[in-house]
C-alpha cells in the first residue's frame, strides 16, 4: 500500500507541475483562468514531487505528517476559491482542485492503513 500511494503522489504531483506549466506558458484551456493558480500548482506540484513523494516512497515516519499538510493546503486553496473567488473561478478549476484533494484523501487512507497494517 506505501508504495501504491507514492506513485498517485507522484502522478498527482506530476500532473500538477505540467498544468500549471502549460497554463504559465500561455495554453489557453477554453476558460478563464486566475493568474496565480497556474503558479501554485507548479510550485506545489515541485513540492509534492520532492517531499511527500520521496517520505512515503521511503516509508518515513513523517510521510503522514506531508501528507496530511499537502491535504490540508489544498482544501484550503480549494474553500479559498469556492469563498473568496466564487465569481470569478472557473468550475473547471475547481474541479480540478476537488481531484486533488480527493486524491490526497486516498493516499492518507492508503498511509493510515499501511501504517495500522504494520502494528
Amino acid at each position: 500500500m506505501l508504495k501504491i500511494a507514492a506513485v498517485l503522489t507522484f502522478f498527482i504531483g506530476g500532473f500538477s507541475i505540467v498544468a500549471g506549466a502549460m497554463a504559465m506558458r500561455g495554453w489557453n484551456p477554453g476558460y478563464s483562468v486566475l493568474g496565480w493558480l497556474p503558479v501554485y500548482n507548479f510550485a506545489m506540484g515541485i513540492l509534492t514531487i520532492l517531499v511527500p513523494t520521496i517520505l512515503i516512497w521511503r516509508g518515513s515516519p513523517d510521510a503522514m505528517i506531508s501528507a496530511v499538510l499537502f491535504c490540508f493546503i489544498h482544501a484550503g486553496v480549494t474553500a479559498l476559491l469556492l469563498l473568496a473567488f466564487r465569481d470569478t473561478v472557473a468550475i473547471q478549476s475547481l474541479l480540478a482542485m476537488t481531484f486533488r484533494v480527493v486524491i490526497w484523501l486516498v493516499i492518507l487512507a492508503l498511509l493510515y492503513f499501511h501504517i495500522g497494517g504494520q502494528k
